[in-house]
């Protein structure tokens, strides 16, 4: 985690893609997360959380170099 994220273990947030410039990391994001209109992410440190419109989440990925995933991955 810490290599290609830049995180720790228990802290994974979707905004660690910024810290996988090689792009060796493929981003996933569930679709019923992004169903709704605000999404929640820790921003690199599990102490915090911060607020995301989720179309700006998938700029956000845009940006870093991801073309994320948005897959139904919960029952």
């Amino acid at each position: 985690l810490m290599e290609y994220l830049g995180v720790i273990p228990g802290a994974v947030t979707a905004f660690g893609a910024i810290n996988d410039t090689e792009g060796n990391v493929k981003v996933i994001l569930d679709e019923a997360l992004m169903s709704f209109d605000i999404v929640n992410c820790h921003p690199l440190s599990n102490d915090a959380t911060t607020a995301i419109a989720s179309k700006d989440l998938l700029r956000f990925m845009e940006a870093t170099g991801h073309e994320p995933l948005v897959l139904k991955v919960t029952a």
